[in-house]
């Protein structure tokens, strides 16, 4: 009897729920956002570290296991050569997910599986949002006041309509 064994069944045969989890594995290592549902997102997240691990350890016998996993010597690729220079200090949580809402056929809850991203990712994405200026928030006019003669009256040279109040007639 297998003690400690804590994974999901998905109603599936053993043949393919490892074939569901292998799909799933190298649909987020390529695209790097998927849409699953909950489940599913929370048992492929060991798959995943497992094989940025590997990429990481970059040995011949690590590899040999990754390509084992996943079918496409391209995705073995880029684990072995992308994933560890992006990111160098972390040892898991290499996804992030977020619920976005359930599924129209049974409720089931719907999560986006994405890569975290790198620190670098994350410096350019703050100095790009400090180096956009801020546009300056257009204040109202105060009752009482005269009204700010308009732009295109003013590149045309003509004076803003004048008002029944400005005019002195009686309204």
């Amino acid at each position: 009897m297998p003690h400690q064994t804590h994974e999901r069944k998905f109603g599936r045969t053993t043949d393919q729920r490892v074939g569901m989890l292998r799909n799933l594995t190298v649909s987020v290592l390529r695209y790097e956002r998927v849409k699953t549902t909950e489940a599913k997102a929370k048992e492929i997240r060991r798959f995943v570290d497992r094989m940025m691990n590997l990429g990481k350890d970059g040995s011949l016998a690590a590899r040999r296991k990754a390509i084992a996993w996943l079918p496409e010597p391209e995705l073995v690729e880029k684990v072995f050569t992308d994933f560890p220079q992006r990111y160098p200090g972390r040892r898991s949580g290499y996804l992030r997910m977020t619920r976005i809402g359930h599924r129209v056929g049974d409720a089931a809850p719907v999560v986006q599986l994405e890569l975290v991203p790198s620190v670098d990712e994350e410096r350019k994405t703050k100095e790009a949002a400090e180096a956009e200026e801020k546009p300056r928030r257009r204040l109202p006019f105060a009752r009482g006041r005269k009204k700010a003669q308009s732009t295109t009256a003013a590149k045309a040279g003509k004076e803003p309509a004048k008002t029944s109040k400005e005019k002195g007639t009686p309204a």
